[in-house]
């Protein structure tokens, strides 16, 4: 990402921040809809598995079930037309339009795709948006602000004033009020109109039905009140059955709204065969005498080429925006036509690898909420990780980037670095009971002058560390510290090798360590990430184990599930060499857990401790439950379970040094949950997540301490 795009980015993520009004309507919605969607998805235990295999097969299998729904809509009378690109669907549509005609729309994102409403307005066509959300942002002029609820960012009182002005009369400033002036409203455009425009949310090609599910009706209306009606759908939305369109219809509700199923649904197989024409004046609502069927390919075959048909999985039910921290808290700033990740993938496979960096790219946290929220299980992260390196093979990784990931490459220099950073550190940073602050406000590195950083250590936790020499150890383990245990959390380092050594269990270390590798992998850079891997590989794979340990899940998921993607063209050999460290990775949560009796602590502590979970633990590698076991063995602990608790802490790396305001505001939503429990103690399981949390403690003035849980059972075993 070049100067230019991290300004155009920066610009965006500010101006997202500062909306505290659409911030408001956002955090109203997801009260709503967050808490009734986790009810009802355990209702329906294999909808989301079941949806999957549908997706895949319809995309595995999309020239099959293009010509099979063509086949079956043309049947039913309905004229389907396949648009390769936005242009050519766009005339087509046109054409069916008279002149200064009136046209009612519904939802349709694929409308949006092709910025049909403006095309029509723009030739004298009145395009009346009949979905309230879309309505309001039509009469405020602005655009939607999420997929099921695209008005949440404007307040009830300015939504008051344009209906009022629309209406003519004052309005009283209820939601009653309100529905009821735009049923009034739009109930003349319907029955006026000569066209009736909606998306779809499937296409069963063996019946040729079009499914579309709503809580408004005024999908119903656009399909049955108009003489011609024009659904807009990609081809991707195309199923094979009934049955699974149904399935779809179910998902959509389930995982969008916590709904079993819509409050309406249409199916729509063909055109009305009830129109009388001797009662032509009053066949308003007895169905289309012309349905068309805008079928978009506009990409959809380049992504699956490039490897990005798993966006084609998606239903648009908004759930991942439900729980992306980072849509949470920017809004529409973050995407391209479709909101979210899933927006930037749909630029960059539509040939516009620019708008997908301008809009965002940088800025998916790693977290992965989108992809466990989602029906579909689409890993968008993963997809917007590739698109990183299709950015860096085209544009490279930058000057400053290339120097921090050729310095993480080798052993020796991140060493000599650290003591340069504690010799002449003093001179730009000053230190505090909580660690250190800059003297200088040095933004582009992320540093302004609030902002606490972990102490440099003068020496590498792996020159100074002494695992304990055991005659008979039960197990054999390595530990793979990782850079920031290494250079300035080395007490999260010393008090696994105490917590081990309490266990009658073997640590090996490597003389020397280079990164894991994940910065370089998640900024697109695969050559230095390589590059870092095999020395891994080399090092651990040399060393007589039972497992290889993490207190870091980031470095562990770059060992377990990152390297067999890197190397996965390589040779045979080394791939089996891969392979076979990747199968003895254990968070040490997992290794004290699952590979040994844990030793009851005599002592205990005195501590009462709430538990955050690591994204990588918690979700790549489904670690959660261990390390509050754990915490709950100690003697003396008070364990208090927080609100959210696996909900992103905003750190991802680079991530806070690139965007600090934002990464920020992700963590207060944490501290605030942290400081509901009145715990003295956070504890959690990532170096990362403690620096990020110390940071945002110190800055909120809060008392509570944080520590890894391994830090905690040593303290419980004696050690201070």
């Amino acid at each position: 990402m070049g100067k230019k795009t991290y300004k155009v980015v920066k610009s965006k993520v500010t101006e997202g921040l500062h909306d505290m009004e659409s911030r408001k309507g956002r955090f109203r919605a997801f009260d709503a809809i967050r808490p009734a969607m986790l009810k009802m998805v355990p209702n329906y235990p294999e909808l989301s598995n079941r949806l999957r295999k549908i997706k895949e097969y319809s995309i595995d299998h999309l020239d099959e079930v293009i010509a099979k729904a063509q086949r079956s809509l043309e049947g039913k009378g309905c004229k389907v037309y396949l648009a390769e690109t936005p242009a050519d669907a766009q005339r087509y549509i046109a054409n069916l339009i008279p002149n200064q005609g009136l046209v009612v729309k519904s939802k349709s994102n694929a409308g949006k795709e092709i910025n049909i409403s403006h095309y029509l307005e723009d030739r004298g066509v009145t395009v009346v948006e009949t979905d309230l959300g879309d309505r309001i942002n039509q009469l405020a002029k602005c655009e939607a602000s999420h997929s099921l609820a695209p008005a949440i960012h404007i307040p009830i009182e300015r939504i008051t004033k344009l209906f009022s002005e629309e209406a003519g009369t004052t309005l009283e400033c209820t939601p009653e009020a309100l529905v009821v002036a735009a049923r009034k409203g739009l109930r003349d455009f319907l029955v006026k109109a000569d066209v009736g425009i909606s998306g779809a949310n499937a296409i069963a090609a063996d019946t040729g039905s079009v499914f579309v599910t709503e809580n408004e009706g005024n999908i119903r209306a656009v399909s049955m009140m108009p003489k011609v009606h024009i659904v807009i759908a990609g081809v991707e939305k195309i199923v094979p059955s009934l049955e699974d369109a149904l399935q779809v219809v179910r998902a959509a509700a389930v995982y969008g709204v916590g709904q079993d199923i819509g409050t309406y649904v249409s199916v729509i197989s063909g055109v009305s065969e009830s129109l009388d024409p001797d009662l032509e004046e009053y066949s308003h609502g007895q169905g289309p005498k012309e349905v068309h069927i805008v079928l978009l390919k506009n990409g959809r075959k380049g992504a699956i080429d490039a490897g990005y048909k798993e966006s084609l999985y998606c239903i648009n039910c908004g759930s991942c925006l439900n729980f992306c921290p980072v849509y949470s808290e920017v809004g529409g700033k973050y995407g391209y036509k479709y909101l979210g990740g899933r927006g930037l993938v749909f630029a960059a496979f539509h040939g516009d690898l620019e708008k997908s960096e301008e809009n965002g790219l940088s800025l998916c946290i790693g977290c992965q909420k989108c992809q466990t929220a989602c029906p579909v299980q689409m890993a968008t992260p993963g997809m917007l990780w590739k698109l990183r390196q299709d950015a860096v093979a085209k544009e490279g990784i930058g000057w400053k980037k290339n120097l921090i990931f050729s310095m993480l490459t080798e052993p020796q220099t991140l060493p000599a670095v650290s003591k340069l950073a504690r010799t002449f550190g003093k001179l730009a940073l000053k230190e505090s009971d909580k660690g250190m602050t800059s003297r200088l406000t040095l933004n582009s590195l992320g540093l302004p002058q609030e902002r606490v950083i972990p102490k440099f250590s003068g020496k590498s936790f792996v020159e100074i560390a002494k695992p304990k020499t055991l005659a008979k150890p039960i197990k054999k383990v390595g530990f793979y510290p990782g850079c920031v245990v290494n250079y300035a959390e080395s007490d999260l380092g010393e008090a696994l090798l105490h917590v081990l050594g309490e266990n009658n269990v073997e640590v090996k270390l490597a003389k020397e360590d280079v990164c894991c590798g994940i910065p370089s992998i998640v900024s697109g850079d695969l050559a230095h990430a390589k590059t870092m891997a095999l020395k891994n590989i080399e090092m651990y794979s040399a060393f007589d184990m039972d497992a290889l340990v993490f207190v870091c899940p980031s470095c562990a998921v770059a060992f377990k599930e990152e390297y067999p993607k890197l190397f996965a063209g390589d040779s045979p050999e080394l791939q089996e060499k891969v392979k076979k460290l990747a199968l003895k990775v254990k968070d040490i949560n997992e290794f004290l857990s699952q590979d040994i009796e844990l030793k009851l602590p005599e002592h205990g502590v005195q501590e009462k401790v709430t538990y955050h979970d690591p994204c990588h633990l918690a979700r790549s590698m489904g670690v959660k439950k261990e390390p509050r076991e754990i915490i709950q063995k100690i003697p003396g602990v008070d364990y208090v379970e927080m609100t959210d608790a696996d909900a992103c802490c905003g750190f991802g790396g680079s991530f806070s040094l690139s965007f600090y305001e934002l990464s920020q505001r992700i963590n207060e939503g944490k501290l605030k949950n942290v400081a509901d429990t009145q715990a003295t103690t956070l504890a959690t399981s990532c170096p990362g997540c403690m620096v990020h949390f110390r940071d945002g403690i110190a800055q909120h003035k809060m008392k509570q301490t944080v520590s890894h849980v391994v830090q905690i059972l040593s303290r419980a075993y004696g050690r201070r």
